[in-house]
């Protein structure tokens, strides 16, 4: 601890810089919605700050791209909202885009300390976020007997969140200090047991592109750090913390197997079941309206006649359990394209980044938890959900702040 404190500058608004983005990597797992409340806090002490003239607005074209596509995806939305039917309902289901506007504010402020090294800071907390992941799932499945949710309230949600903190916990593996490349290998293992434990099907299937991702940022650090003592003992712990929950993996397991045998029969009951009729509803759907859509506020509704199975519909859910099929209700192609935009964005900023000494960990971040987004997305929620969202977009905006100001105007 006493390595990472040294790092801390003695400014203020760049020590409460390092700080926060430590937190808003360690806390979305554990805390939940804590992180949806601190970067609005952020947002409207950077509005407070720029208008005191405390920093400068200053944003690279990097900056500007990041902003401009987060603010295109969400007038899009707004827009579909607004030409489709019951308008009225339109504010309050787009309210939550407001998220999507803070790289105007945050950037700026993050450009404040440019002395401060944010990817040192993000992908210690997100190691330090994925070790407790695991330890609070371990606790909520074995002692309180729940599925593992952490502080995020919903299980879907803990496991996208423990992947991604996965990914970028992992990539301390390629530092110089053997101190933090154990905690690489303790975030990687860590955030992996706690994908497990979430009993979340689609994210753990995930789970192995992102772990191949891991082996080829670093490999030969792999290889070096495997056979430490301190290794060999994460290794055993989560083996042991696997055998002591193997009853609800097993169990998991076969409720899975019933669910494909009652598909295989024709019988669209349970999670895979539920999930195959939502998918069928919203293709039918779309291609009834696939330029504009429907209007966010008239997502779900629309799907009802079409979900029909006898006298059963499928009344609680909220979303189409595939993030593009959901969007495409939502806004046709125009948004669905905007979404595409939106995760590749920080692949494309970090890819044209002049190669500085973080270079590779950038990349590889933005590789992670883009990926993380989209695969999960296929079978789970993408955006519109506080946790999910402030995690991206701070995400998103570390990235671009990350690269320093005069580097990234040569680019």
């Amino acid at each position: 601890m006493k390595e990472y404190v040294a790092f801390l500058p003695r400014d203020g608004i760049a020590r409460n810089n390092a700080i926060a983005t430590f937190l808003m990597g360690a806390l979305p797992a554990v805390g939940g919605s804590v992180i949806s409340v601190m970067i609005h806090t952020f947002v409207v002490w950077a509005i407070i700050s720029l208008s005191l003239k405390r920093f400068e607005f200053r944003m690279t074209r990097g900056d500007r791209m990041l902003a401009w596509t987060f603010t295109a995806f969400a007038a899009l939305i707004v827009a579909t909202a607004l030409i489709g039917k019951n308008p009225t309902q339109a504010p309050r289901s787009t309210l939550w885009l407001i998220t999507f506007l803070a790289p105007w504010v945050m950037i700026p402020r993050l450009r404040a300390s440019p002395g401060v090294n944010y990817l040192l800071f993000y992908v210690t907390g997100a190691a330090v976020g994925a070790i407790g992941a695991c330890a609070l799932a371990f606790v909520q499945l074995t002692a309180v007997g729940i599925r593992p949710e952490g502080g995020a309230g919903n299980a879907d949600v803990f496991g996208i969140i423990s992947l991604c903190l996965m990914g970028l916990g992992g990539l301390n593996i390629a530092s110089s200090s053997t101190k933090r490349r154990v905690l690489g290998v303790a975030a990687a293992v860590a955030g992996g047991l706690a994908v497990i434990l979430s009993l979340t099907r689609g994210v753990a299937m995930s789970a192995l592109p992102i772990i191949a991702i891991l082996m080829a940022f670093a490999p030969s650090a792999w290889r070096s750090i495997l056979l430490r003592p301190a290794v060999l003992l994460i290794l055993v712990v989560a083996g042991l913390a696997l055998f002591g929950v193997h009853h609800s993996l097993d169990q998991r397991w076969l409720q899975t197997s019933q669910e494909f045998q009652l598909v295989l029969n024709d019988q669209h009951l349970g999670s895979v079941g539920e999930r195959l009729r939502l998918w069928k509803a919203a293709v039918e759907a779309i291609s009834q309206s696939p330029i504009w859509g429907y209007g966010i506020q008239n997502r779900m509704t629309t799907l009802l006649p079409m979900l029909r199975l006898g006298n059963t519909y499928i009344y609680n859910f909220t979303h189409a359990h595939n993030g593009f099929l959901s969007f495409a209700l939502d806004g046709g192609i125009f948004v669905v394209a905007a979404l595409v935009a939106v995760v590749w964005v920080p692949i494309t900023i970090a890819w044209r980044a002049p190669r500085d000494t973080n270079y590779h960990t950038r990349l590889f971040a933005t590789v992670a938890v883009s990926g993380t987004y989209v695969l999960c997305g296929m079978t789970q929620i993408m955006f519109k959900h506080d946790i999910m969202d402030s995690f991206f977009v701070f995400f998103a905006i570390l990235i671009a702040a990350s690269i320093p100001e005069d580097t990234a105007e040569q680019a």
